[in-house]
């Protein structure tokens, strides 16, 4: 209920992200420790993040990254600093358990704020649209993604 609710008023929403998310948490890539909620005062569930596992294809092999499933925040709590808070534990749990880099879909207006760039920047390009402006990728750890050149698939 809450990603239909918070995917309601988003102009580019196709209504499928609480389906997609539901689908996502029965596959092997599901990380359950990167798979978090934000709570109000009384302990309602006001926001939902889910990283979940991916790889980079390279010439030298498959590189393991995580990709950023839809962010989901109660509409009456957008803008708030919920989204932002929630990547932002997230992605220390990543870091704790070794990952380095997360990619995700989505706009470029949104996520340069929050220190995201086109992956194709990194060498790293979107399996079917190579300079796909709307797959973008954030560095946990700096210089993760040097060196690294291939392509990425994400829905």
């Amino acid at each position: 209920q809450l990603v239909k609710r918070s995917f309601a008023t988003t102009a580019h929403s196709d209504g499928t992200e609480a389906d997609y998310l539901n689908e996502l948490r029965g596959k092997e890539t599901f990380i359950p420790e990167l798979s978090l909620v934000a709570e109000d005062a009384e302990g309602s569930i006001v926001g939902q993040i889910v990283l979940y596992a991916t790889v980079i294809a390279t010439n030298d092999g498959p590189v393991t990254s995580l990709v950023l499933s839809p962010i989901s925040v109660r509409p009456d709590r957008f803008r708030q600093g919920i989204a932002r808070a929630m990547m932002d534990r997230a992605f220390q749990i990543a870091r704790e358990m070794g990952y380095t880099a997360v990619f995700l879909c989505g706009e470029s207006e949104t996520y340069h704020g929050l220190g995201f760039c086109a992956s194709w920047m990194f060498g790293i390009f979107h399996k079917d649209d190579p300079r796909a402006g709307w797959c973008m990728a954030k560095e946990l750890i700096p210089g993760a993604l040097e060196g690294i050149r291939g392509t990425i698939e994400i829905v």
